[in-house]
């Protein structure tokens, strides 16, 4: 390949400003408190796993066995307090290792030499890998899966290549170890997701391209029948649903049609157009098409068919999700989860262009359409500026909720949609001890049992009342130190004589009180929840830097509280 990638240095600042503004955006989303399903997928793992540890780690969780994430989810909780702060940083460093990957693949199979392409591509691959539009994996504890099945299935595809390499070179020993390293690869694909299955009949796929010998065939073939076995002894699929290939069968169409979303999603996400979404799509599987075509008519194995045989992964997997997934809706494939894959695949191609055109002008005009298509999808960026306060806020009150055994929907909803389940889970967190139920935890503030005020912050309480526990009460307000030019991080509820009834936490958004025109107070607004006997008039009060404790100017007011019902 000698054609030059002009603007090199541009595409790679701008892979370089898409990692950082990822990177920045998880930063922006933590929370510590579990979300969905890491209360029964990582919390309720890591206690059935102190029990059985070998059941635990290969249990099925929906359809998948997720073995290899359940050692991030296990290590997490054990020795990082389960906070979320091991499994957000193995999310970016995944995806760095995909990145790394396609980068090794690239350079491996023909780059150019000069400095300037290289960097390029490079930018490109970051583009992709680290797009927001992805968000949701990258700032969700519970998502590196994701990353992991498309990095090891990339990495077995590769290694098969290689192993072609050394095969037609007749070097059976360095073909062998490659061999073992692309089963190897397949095999924690497999125990990431289950879309990880299709490696290895893609692997057979791969090595019946790559001409290998009978022999080697016959032992990828046997080791996927052995594959699905294990992975399908004692299996369940979901509750309701039916075999997979009857949604492929009964509804066609609409089994092409999540095939296109799936496939075009990111193209959705970025510009919130089902016709783009369902071009994008169909330009997947076109390129596809007439990539294959290409290196079918190859004489010798095409450069980098690896990332032939990863882009055939990712359309199997939209496939194999259609099968199990429509049901809910042809608009479910455009879940942003979803993009980690069809981003992915999308990039494959490119680079497989880039790579097999070879004429001048085909692979100038592959260069051009990657640098529109990365500026289309570096777009997304503009997403990580979009404010996270309210999700982060609901979550750490939510945690708060369940620390004080409350468990109503309008409050625990930010974090589990069903409140029974969750106070089964929460309830035995709570009593071993872990993640935001573990008593050297840093989220939530615990006060002495009696405190004491010697400064007045501006503030108010705007409503207080009854949750669906008894005796346990919600108040609501905003509060800022003006002494300090800040928000307190959290407040305390005591009676009039200053004993700890309960605890709060600040943060939410606040556009009342419009005579505080300090900047650092938009997010000043605090929900509380206190136990009271009857109904008392409350006291807010809140730490300062100091080590002391402020309270709010206003005191003395009566409020009318249902007891008997939650707002």
């Amino acid at each position: 390949m000698k054609t030059r990638f002009d603007g090199g240095y541009l595409i790679f600042l701008l892979g370089i400003i898409t990692l950082t503004t990822t990177v920045y955006a998880v930063w922006t989303h933590f929370s510590p408190v579990p979300y969905a399903d890491q209360w029964d997928g990582t919390i309720g793992f890591y206690l059935r796993a102190l029990q059985n540890p070998w059941q635990a780690f290969f249990e099925l969780h929906n359809e998948h066995r997720l073995t290899f994430s359940r050692l991030f989810f296990y290590a997490d909780i054990r020795y990082f307090g389960g906070r979320n702060v091991l499994l957000l940083v193995a999310n970016v460093v995944l995806a760095g290792l995909l990145a790394a990957v396609f980068f090794r693949v690239v350079i491996r199979n023909g780059a150019p030499q000069d400095r300037e392409t290289r960097i390029g591509l490079a930018g490109l691959i970051l583009v992709f890998v680290f797009s927001w539009v992805q968000g949701a994996n990258f700032a969700w504890g519970f998502q590196n899966q994701w990353f992991a099945v498309n990095l090891f299935s990339l990495l077995a595809f590769h290694y098969l290549e290689l192993a072609g390499d050394a095969y037609r070179r007749s070097s059976s020993p360095e073909s062998n170890a490659l061999l073992a390293k692309a089963l190897l690869s397949g095999s924690v694909a497999a125990l990431s997701m289950a879309s990880g299955l299709l490696v290895f009949p893609i692997l057979v796929v791969q090595a019946l391209y790559l001409r290998f010998s009978r022999r080697t065939v016959w032992l990828l073939v046997t080791t996927t029948a052995a594959t699905w076995i294990a992975y399908f002894f004692d299996w369940k699929g979901l509750s309701g649903n039916a075999h997979l290939l009857t949604a492929l069968r009964e509804h066609p169409a609409e089994a092409l049609q999540y095939v296109l979303l799936y496939l075009g999603a990111p193209a959705y996400l970025l510009s919130r157009s089902e016709p783009i979404a369902y071009a994008g799509g169909a330009t997947v599987l076109l390129t596809f098409a007439c990539l294959v075509l290409k290196a079918l008519r190859s004489r010798a194995p095409a450069p980098a068919i690896s990332l032939l045989a990863f882009a055939l992964f990712a359309i199997s997997n939209a496939v194999t999700t259609a099968s199990g997934r429509l049901s809910i809706g042809v608009e479910h494939a455009l879940q942003s989860r979803y993009t980690t894959a069809s981003l992915a695949a999308w990039l494959a191609l490119i680079l497989f262009a880039t790579l097999n055109f070879d004429s001048q002008k085909g692979r100038k005009s592959v260069l051009v359409t990657a640098v529109i298509v990365s500026l289309f999808v570096a777009s997304g960026q503009r997403f990580t500026s979009v404010n996270s306060n309210h999700a982060a806020f609901s979550r750490r009150f939510a945690g708060l909720a369940l620390r004080s055994h409350v468990y109503d929907l309008d409050i625990t909803g930010a974090v589990y949609p069903l409140p029974e389940p969750l106070s089964i889970i929460s309830q035995a967190a709570e009593q071993a001890n872990v993640s935001i139920f573990a008593p050297d935890q840093p989220d939530y503030f615990v006060p002495p049992s009696h405190v004491t005020a010697t400064s007045i912050c501006d503030g108010h309480i705007d409503k207080i009342a009854a949750t669906t526990t008894p005796g346990m009460y919600r108040a609501e307000g905003w509060i800022f130190d003006a002494g300090e030019k800040r928000v307190p991080r959290d407040v305390v509820v005591t009676d009039a004589d200053g004993a700890t009834l309960g605890t709060g936490v600040t943060g939410k958004e606040y556009y009342g009180a419009l005579e505080i025109k300090d900047p650092n107070a938009l997010y000043r607004g605090w929900s509380a929840l206190f136990k009271a006997p009857t109904l008392i008039t409350p006291l807010i009060v809140a730490p300062t830097s100091q080590g002391t404790y402020c309270k709010l100017q206003e005191t003395g007011t009566a409020y009318n509280v249902d007891k008997t019902s939650a707002p």
